[in-house]
C-alpha cells in the first residue's frame, strides 16, 4: 500500500497563457530570479504576473506545444515525498465536437508554490473535455 507523500506543497495559479517561444515541452521549477527571468522570456501569459517573493515561493512553469488551440494546462497538486518534488499536471484537451482554431500554440499555465529543496519531476494525464451542450449530459 502507498503511504502518500510526506507533504503537500501548497501553490497557487498566478498566470495562464496559449502563446509561447518555444517548441519544446516546458516544466520547470525556478527557484531565483535570474532563472526566472529567462524563463519568462518564453511564455506570454495573458495579463500581468505578479512580483514573487522567492525569499517564500519558487515558480513553476508548464508549457505544452500544440498544433491547435483549446488546450489548457492546469496543475492539480504539488507534493514532496523524500527528496523528490512531484508537480501533478493535467492537459486539457478539446473533444472532437469543438471547433479550434489549427494553429501553433503553447497552452501554459504559471504558479507560485512554497519554497522547499529536492529534485524535481513532473507527472501528467491528458483530459478530453467536450463542446457540445448534447454531449454534456
Amino acid at each position: 500500500m502507498d503511504p502518500g507523500p510526506d507533504d503537500v506543497l501548497s501553490f497557487e495559479a498566478v498566470a495562464m497563457g496559449h502563446q509561447g517561444s518555444s517548441r519544446d515541452t516546458l516544466e520547470l521549477v525556478l527557484r531565483t530570479p535570474e532563472e526566472w527571468e529567462a524563463a519568462r522570456q518564453m511564455v506570454s501569459p495573458l495579463g500581468e504576473v505578479p512580483e514573487i517573493d522567492f525569499d517564500q515561493y519558487m515558480v513553476g512553469l508548464i508549457g505544452i506545444p500544440t498544433e491547435s488551440g483549446g488546450f489548457i494546462v492546469e496543475v492539480a497538486s504539488v507534493e514532496k515525498t523524500g527528496d523528490e518534488i512531484t508537480v501533478h499536471y493535467v492537459l486539457n484537451v478539446p473533444g472532437e465536437d469543438c471547433i479550434t482554431v489549427q494553429a501553433l500554440s503553447q497552452p501554459h499555465q504559471i504558479v507560485i508554490i512554497r519554497k522547499d529543496e529536492g529534485t524535481v519531476r513532473f507527472e501528467h494525464e491528458r483530459k478530453r473535455y467536450l463542446c457540445s451542450m448534447d454531449q454534456r449530459r
